[in-house]
């Protein structure tokens, strides 16, 4: 009896001490917003960037995306001609500003003239040289990357690239001034205008046939997947053969059940 008094005693003296702890302060009201971010909520700034992310196209953008996924050859010339209007900017902008600069050198101003480059000043034939290499390179990098995607053989296609724009810029040259020759021949007492005109038209046609031979070069030698069609059909057999063998024998946890299964048989 004397044991089961002070067990009661006890439980009664816990029960006070529970009792008399202070009640939980009730939340803030500032702590229940973060408290709510906490569980999971997302604020109302991280919602509209989401919202701007999932945001679709619009329909006629979207169905010009979709096809382009579902053709390559189109989607590849579409951008090959996209990246070659950025590169030929840029190399008209340099070719055109950096003369004006290299001609106030005096030692530049004499005429150049060399093979097919023959130009007014050295200055220009500079800043042709300038342009080109500044195009090409940008054409090369960005085609490589965007439009054929070709993460390998970064030296070898560089070289084999660089080799191909010198006969390209050979075979402009060459064309563009056959072109412009041919107009000044047909019209020999041709007006100013007109002799620009004729310039502007054989550098024209030029420029078309120097894009039409550098997509084609890209495609089919220089930017194509070397060895990938081999290697994909090399995993595509070892898969398979991986397969099969899995298919044929049995794993070791099929094994072992089914000794288990055959010696409760006996059993």
């Amino acid at each position: 009896m004397d044991e089961q008094t002070k067990v009661i005693s006890d439980a009664e003296s816990d029960n006070g001490e529970i009792s008399a702890q202070p009640d939980a302060q009730p939340l803030d009201a500032e702590q229940t917003p973060q408290t709510a971010q906490a569980e999971g909520d997302i604020s109302p700034q991280e919602e509209e960037t989401e919202g701007k992310k999932k945001r679709p196209l619009p329909p006629f953008l979207q169905k010009i995306v979709s096809y382009l996924k579902e053709h390559e050859d189109i989607r590849q010339m579409v951008l090959f001609f996209l990246f070659s209007l950025i590169c030929g900017a840029t190399q008209f902008i340099i070719t055109l500003v950096l003369p004006l600069l290299l001609n106030l050198i005096p030692s530049l101003k004499p005429s150049f003239s060399w093979f097919l480059f023959i130009y007014p000043t050295t200055g220009e034939f500079i800043g042709f040289l300038v342009g080109s290499i500044v195009g090409q390179v940008l054409t090369f990098v960005l085609n490589r990357k965007k439009t054929f995607n070709v993460p390998d053989y970064v030296a070898l296609r560089a070289v084999l690239y660089a080799i191909m724009a010198i006969l390209i810029i050979l075979m402009q040259t060459y064309l563009g001034g056959v072109v412009t020759s041919a107009c000044q021949n047909a019209a020999p007492n041709a007006s100013e205008l007109l002799k620009s005109v004729f310039n502007i038209t054989g550098q024209a046609v030029a420029g078309i046939a120097a894009l039409i031979i550098n997509f084609l070069g890209n495609k089919f030698f220089i930017m194509r997947d070397w060895g990938g069609k081999k290697k994909k059909a090399a995993l595509e057999a070892a898969a398979d053969m991986d397969g099969t063998s899995s298919d044929a024998e049995p794993s070791v946890a099929d094994t072992a059940t089914e000794s288990s299964e055959t010696a409760d048989e006996q059993e």
